[in-house]
């Protein structure tokens, strides 16, 4: 019996990686997002942009979490083919390019280059992305069980915990949380996705809600963005930590609050297959892959389209009127 893809699922994919696109063009730019004249378009990168690429990574952890919790079952065999899966087209593209790229004079031949061409996913050099996300499916067959063992209530106070501590207080400036990291970010979002999956109804859940949840967090975000400009102290070191979250990590309140939402509105939309939008989330990972390798990177963000050549429309009418004037 052949498996038939969701194409919800698929379609959200492709949304995400374009968010992680939009984020490496801000975020890798040879340009600062201040060669910009227009303060709506500063507005726009900033608030939207620049940020959102960790919670487009939230997202597609929680993607991952969502189909494995489902399983009746997720063994350390399964963790391990699928990691050796990951590893397969990871290792692909890296000999690939780095050859490629040594070839050209970019890359120079050394030792430390060789490894980190034949142990992508080990050095985690060229996708921290990889990494972090092989360990925590290793992690999987370990926590799944956990989880279960701790039943609806126990669980529930861990999400209250998690949440609160990694995904507000760690961004107050008086508190110091000794525990950190992206792979920590993953099992948070994982602790989250699987107590929705085991234990709230979907056909319960409001999607005017989790719009209104998506809404209010980008407008604390810019709220928090504005805030370290405006305030002093305390809070505007917070204000400052919030918005750096939101940018940083994909457990932070925001990030945790658009990227849960977003999955559980497309898990809510009618179930459709389309062989053409499959195709395309196919690619989305390649994608990944070959635009964020170091030389390709530099040139789609410093010689393709850097602001200034993005932007320079706008500064050469700025520069005739005040010419005119």
């Amino acid at each position: 019996m052949v498996k038939i893809r969701d194409s919800r699922i698929e379609f959200l994919r492709i949304v995400l990686m374009w968010t992680v696109m939009a984020h490496h063009f801000v975020v890798h730019n040879a340009d600062s997002v201040s060669v910009f004249p227009g303060s709506f378009t500063r507005f726009f990168y900033n608030i939207f942009f620049y940020p959102i690429g960790r919670t487009a990574v939230g997202c597609f952890v929680a993607i991952t979490i969502w189909f494995v919790a489902g399983k009746a079952g997720y063994s350390i065999k399964q963790a391990v083919k699928q990691i050796a899966s990951i590893e397969g087209t990871v290792l692909f593209y890296s000999i690939a390019l780095g050859f490629f790229f040594m070839l050209r004079g970019d890359i120079q031949v050394s030792p430390t280059n060789l490894i980190d061409i034949f142990a992508p996913t080990l050095t985690g050099s060229s996708w921290w992305f990889v990494t972090v996300y092989a360990w925590l499916v290793f992690l999987l067959p370990f926590i799944i069980p956990a989880l279960h063992a701790l039943g609806k209530k126990l669980h529930l106070y861990l999400i209250v915990f998690l949440v609160s501590v990694f995904g507000f207080l760690r961004y107050v400036p008086l508190f110091w949380i000794p525990i950190d990291g992206l792979l920590v970010d993953f099992i948070i979002i994982c602790v989250l996705v699987c107590y929705i999956r085991w234990f709230v109804d979907l056909s319960t859940v409001d999607i005017r809600r989790l719009v209104a949840c998506c809404i209010a967090s980008f407008a604390g975000v810019a709220i928090s963005f504005y805030g370290q400009f405006h305030f002093d102290g305390l809070l505007g070191s917070t204000f400052a930590n919030l918005y750096n979250g939101f940018f940083g990590s994909p457990a932070s309140i925001f990030s945790l609050a658009i990227a849960i939402s977003v999955l559980l509105i497309e898990l809510k939309m009618p179930h459709f297959s389309s062989r053409f939008v499959n195709a395309i989330a196919k690619l989305c990972f390649a994608t990944y892959l070959i635009s964020d390798y170091g030389p390709i990177q530099s040139w789609l963000w410093s010689s393709l389209f850097p602001f200034t050549r993005v932007g320079v429309f706008r500064q050469e009418d700025l520069s005739k009127k005040s010419i005119g004037n």
